[in-house]
């Protein structure tokens, strides 16, 4: 211990520290900011790396649209190229003929159109309408229906309506013989007069060109379409659910191309399959259609999960490993600042303890000397008060004043050998469950007259105060003790404060306190608002003899009589104190669960005299010895005395006996071995003890054993007997 507070010293003055807690606090902040920084950078720096991936998988994805669009756009503008070419060629054949002539050349115009469809799948149909809407001439059969008008459908109205050349790519169909739905490519033609004479329409199969962009999809969740300007789907694949499918005005596609004609990106939730995309399109160059190419968007974020992946596999447990190393060491340090701490107030709290036990058995074996030394004093005061009746008035009057301020001053030294077994722990209790709001009520206008007009007394009961089991003398001459301190601490007047309430110990401040144990107790604050004490007289208040009063004002031993009470009663005490602010006391008692007692007031009675019962005095002092027998003596007992047990023991043999009367503290055999032989040899003798320091022979933790009746020395003619008379009249006692 000494090598280590010598090392931690010389490593404070090498860092220029000399404050060793200012050097606890810089290492644990220190390694709170490595443990915070163990998470937090390599998370912050995940974070950036997942939103670079994140982008990186978003251009990916935009890369592989812009490779996919440049496919599907060549094949679309191929097929168109080729319908020119093919209108182009019928447009020849027709050569500026008219109607009628048409209609004469029918047969030839049918195979040569069957031929020039049969070279391109993508064509399902060719149809030659006249200026009217009926057909002339068609690749499904020969001849053309002539029963059916077409002139109200889109391919045919709008190339009629439209200026010249009148190109139309025409929406989605439904074939009226059972065959696959179609779009259409039509154009109008003309004669030499450049008359309109009919349309040339080419019917085109979506599914062609779904089976296109099937050979296309490498993976899951791509998509690839056909769209006219306004939205209507020429060709998808995955095919749609339904027919025709016209996109919406505020759709994505209908937006990015009113941003960007020529084409780009959005992301939008499809109308078809209400699955959220990246599409990207592009218009085919001299039509109005778009090609456009798509990938869910939950496919882009599962493969940017999947890369993450990889970097959270390595990057997750060499986080929390160094986390957790960096956690332990804090942890560790926390724990071992603690540990050092709690054995520093043990140690501390050892050398007081152990002080404050070397000065109670100290004062316990002078209390008891003294205690012997006092009842010779008030016993032999007594008779010499006896003898005065005898003697004339005048020696009478002047003795009877100096044989009482003698019994004052005796009575005075036995409270303070009270006082210093109170300190020591020594004095025998007598507890019972006391409701500490009617004990504090009682004494108050006790307590207030004690304070006198200059202080103001204010007492505060809680309501449900748990009861508590002490001494009730004990416990009022405790608070006593602190209102007349409370009151000494206001020379000038002021206020004074007794509040009860319920309070609980937790561990934190049992480890501050290590003399209390964790728990529920009943409290008793005493508050003045008087000069208050500085730190240092506060560790020293419940020191013995130690005083701030004046000579002569004060014994030093009120503090310590409380303190001594209290751990004698399982509690705690702690003052609380402000210079110029004032003092709290605060006296904790342990809760016992149970009704409270009410203690019944004994009215003083006459002194009883004895029937000639036999009384057999066992005290090792002659003197104390003399003054017991000659007193029981003179109320009408028959007394045998003895010096010690193995007299007392010799007495007995043939011998009648009524009570045993006997010191607790006797060479050799103790009074409670005595006793104990005495009730075993007779049955019926009671018995009583007489102590000045009981020395745990009939006390243990403070309390009398049970059925023990005992009177405290030093003892007075009138409590002799009374007490001996009580006994001796009372049913025979449980113990003993």
């Amino acid at each position: 211990m000494w090598a280590h507070k010598v090392t931690r010293k010389i490593c404070a003055q090498l860092l220029g520290d000399p404050d060793p807690q200012s050097s606890r606090r810089m290492t644990i902040r220190l390694l709170q900011t490595a443990v915070v920084a163990a998470l937090v950078i390599p998370i912050t720096l995940f974070l950036i790396a997942s939103w670079i991936s994140y982008r990186n998988a978003h251009e990916l994805a935009d890369e592989r649209i812009v490779r996919s669009l440049d496919v599907v756009q060549e094949q679309a503008l191929k097929v168109f190229q080729s319908t020119n070419l093919v209108l182009d060629t019928i447009e020849d054949l027709l050569a500026n003929r008219s109607e009628a002539e048409i209609k004469a050349d029918e047969k030839r115009l049918h195979d040569r159109l069957r031929r020039i469809a049969s070279g391109l799948p993508e064509i399902q149909s060719i149809w030659i309408f006249g200026p009217t809407g009926q057909p002339l001439a068609i690749t499904r059969e020969y001849p053309a229906p002539q029963s059916t008008n077409f002139s109200q459908q889109d391919y045919f109205y709008v190339p009629r309506d439209a200026p010249r050349p009148g190109v139309y790519l025409g929406g989605i169909h439904q074939s009226v013989t059972g065959g696959q739905p179609y779009f259409t490519h039509s154009r109008g033609h003309y004669d030499a007069n450049g008359k309109f004479s009919g349309v040339i329409e080419l019917s085109l199969l979506p599914s062609d060109f779904s089976r296109f962009y099937s050979k296309l999809v490498s993976s899951a969740g791509l998509q690839y379409a056909m769209i006219r300007d306004d939205g209507t789907m020429l060709a998808r694949f995955p095919p749609p659910p339904s027919g025709e499918v016209r996109l919406d005005a505020r759709s994505g596609f209908r937006n990015a191309i009113q941003a960007s004609p020529i084409g780009g990106f959005y992301t939008a939730r499809s109308e078809v399959d209400n699955i959220e995309r990246r599409f990207g399109v592009r218009r085919i160059p001299g039509f109005p259609v778009y090609t456009s190419a798509g990938i869910e968007t939950a496919q882009i974020r599962n493969e940017w999960l999947s890369a993450m992946a990889l970097h959270l596999i390595f990057g997750v447990p060499a986080t929390l490993f160094l986390f957790g190393a960096l956690l332990t060491v804090l942890l560790r340090t926390k724990r071992l600042h603690e540990e050092q701490d709690a054995r520093e107030v043990a140690e501390v709290a050892m050398r007081q303890s152990q002080k404050m036990d070397a000065i109670g058995r100290l004062t316990g074996g002078v209390a008891h000397d003294f205690n012997n030394l006092l009842m010779i004093i008030i016993g032999n005061l007594e008779i010499a008060q006896r003898q005065l009746d005898s003697w004339t008035e005048g020696a009478q009057g002047k003795l009877d004043r100096v044989v009482g301020r003698a019994m004052q001053g005796a009575k005075r030294a036995a409270t303070l050998t009270q006082r210093l077994l109170a300190f020591s722990r020594q004095q025998p209790l007598q507890p019972r469950l006391l409701d500490l709001n009617k004990l504090v009520a009682d004494l108050s206008d006790f307590l207030a007259r004690s304070l006198g007009e200059t202080v103001s007394l204010e007492v505060v009961g809680a309501g449900g105060l748990w009861n508590v089991e002490a001494d009730q003398a004990q416990l009022e001459a405790a608070i006593l003790n602190l209102v007349v301190n409370a009151r000494d601490a206001m020379p000038g007047g002021g206020k004074l404060t007794i509040e009860t309430s319920n309070a609980f110990l937790d561990d934190e401040y049992c480890r501050r306190h290590n003399d209390v144990q964790q728990g529920q107790y009943a409290l008793i604050s005493v508050t003045d608002s008087g000069e208050g004490m500085p730190p240092d007289v506060i560790e020293k208040a419940f020191e013995p003899f130690f005083t701030t009063k004046p000579p002569g004002q004060g014994t030093g031993l009120g503090l310590s009589q409380v303190y001594g009470f209290v751990k004698q009663s399982g509690g705690h005490l702690k003052i609380y104190s402000e210079l110029g602010e004032g003092t709290t006391v605060k006296l904790y008692l342990p809760r016992i669960k149970g009704e409270s007692t009410t203690e019944e007031k004994v009215d003083p009675a006459v002194i009883g005299r004895g029937g000639g019962e036999q009384i057999l005095v066992v005290e090792d002092d002659k003197d104390v010895r003399a003054y017991v027998v000659e007193t029981l003596r003179d109320l009408n007992y028959e007394v045998r005395e003895a010096g010690d047990a193995q007299q007392a023991l010799r007495l007995l043999d043939g011998e009648p006996i009524d009570l045993l009367l006997t010191d607790v503290v006797l060479p050799g055999i103790n009074g409670r071995q005595l006793a104990e032989r005495v009730k075993a040899q007779r049955s019926g003798v009671k018995v009583l003890f007489m102590t000045g320091y009981s020395r745990n022979a009939i006390v243990h933790q403070g309390r009398l054993d049970a059925g023990v009746q005992l009177l405290q020395k030093p003892v007075t003619g009138e409590e002799l007997a009374r007490k001996v008379r009580s006994i001796l009249d009372a049913a025979a006692d449980a113990a003993f």
